[in-house]
């Protein structure tokens, strides 16, 4: 395992993951709209975002062994983990800064090829989906030691398991069977086959039980399928297939606060953009993430997290807006992935945040 820092992870409270999840982790208040990471699969890269404007934070992971990167979800620890498919492992960042923590499970280790979901079991364990080996596998969700395979290859017709791969709120494991179409069930204590919960999904990706319902994003449905939650039965499309455009949508996530809260997030893999439906009717409000974002190319994931306030002038906090933090912002000057002399949250540190110091200089 290699660790790049050391430090704790910045204080922020997870509010939704790509299967509505709660994890506390030192919160501050939260503010009236959530951050949005969104997953950039090609351009190999996460999209900071403002969740209720859009406005563009900042971007990281290039350069630093993130390569195809499938899932993105905060875990137990508040460390973002990035399933990076195409160098096999899984990194760990810091989730407000983009700085990276470490390594946590090396490339191909205990047979991992090309992982593509997370989710922790009751214990702390992290389950990982093998994508091209039709498994899912097991890890200590304290070291990242390869523990055992949870799910068999090719268990119950398993083949091809994909970003959406979640505990369900019955506590049992839920995998998108991509090749298959379909959702398949299996026990979270044994790892064993329980049943095919839903038939037919043409080419799933990510799963967001909310409500009692199961909603699925479909590639080839050009929608979000909804399902009940308890039984599988069909409850129809969220909104018409192609609706505003929308096309081979991937990514899935329900806005948790703010004047968005409710509505779903949902990124189109094609376009390079995300869209935003009513939570109400499904009817289509924006694009609140435009074409190319941040350099996003095939967005396949969004995370949903609220993170501390976003910089201020006042970079050393000492209540005054001085040559301290002039020097601060002199001596970061060119920097990207979220400092705190990034002022603008243009995603690097230039002239534009030296405007905006002076400006406010005490």
């Amino acid at each position: 395992m290699t660790t790049m820092t050391t430090s704790a992870p910045s204080s922020f409270r997870v509010i939704a993951l790509g299967a509505i999840a709660s994890i506390a982790s030192g919160c501050q208040a939260t503010p009236p709209a959530p951050q949005m990471l969104v997953t950039g699969f090609t351009s190999d890269a996460v999209v900071q975002v403002d969740g209720g404007s859009g406005r563009l934070i900042g971007s990281f992971g290039p350069s630093v062994g993130m390569d195809g990167p499938l899932c993105t979800r905060v875990g137990p620890d508040g460390w973002l983990y990035v399933a990076s498919e195409e160098s096999n492992s899984v990194l760990r960042f810091d989730a407000c800064s983009g700085t990276l923590h470490d390594v946590f499970i090396p490339p191909a280790s205990g047979g991992l090829a090309g992982p593509s979901a997370l989710t922790w079991l009751p214990n702390g364990d992290l389950l990982v989906a093998s994508f091209d080996s039709d498994a899912v596998l097991r890890y200590d969700g304290a070291t990242g030691s390869f523990l055992s395979v949870f799910v068999a290859p090719g268990s119950g017709g398993l083949n091809g398991p994909d970003n959406g791969t979640t505990i369900g709120p019955d506590g049992d494991l839920y995998v998108p069977s991509y090749w298959t179409n379909r959702i398949l069930r299996y026990d979270s204590t044994t790892g064993a086959f329980k049943s095919v919960f839903v038939n037919g999904v043409g080419r799933p990706r990510v799963l967001v039980f909310a409500n009692g319902v199961l909603y699925v994003t479909s590639e080839t449905a050009d929608t979000v399928l909804r399902y009940n939650a308890t039984t599988g039965a069909a409850m129809g499309p969220l909104f018409p297939a192609g609706t505003a455009g929308m096309d081979l949508p991937i990514g899935l996530a329900i806005a948790p606060s703010g004047p968005d809260a409710g509505d779903f997030f949902v990124s189109s893999g094609s376009q390079n953009k995300v869209y935003r439906f009513s939570g109400s009717n499904g009817a289509f409000e924006a694009i609140p993430v435009p074409a190319g974002t941040g350099g996003l190319i095939a967005p396949v994931f969004i995370t949903f997290l609220s993170c501390p306030t976003d910089p201020t002038p006042d970079i050393d906090g000492d209540g005054a807006v001085s040559a301290n933090d002039l020097a601060l912002l002199l001596g970061a000057w060119g920097a990207t992935g979220g400092s705190d002399a990034d002022l603008d949250g243009s995603g690097v540190v230039d002239a534009a945040d030296l405007a905006a110091l002076l400006g406010a200089w005490t």
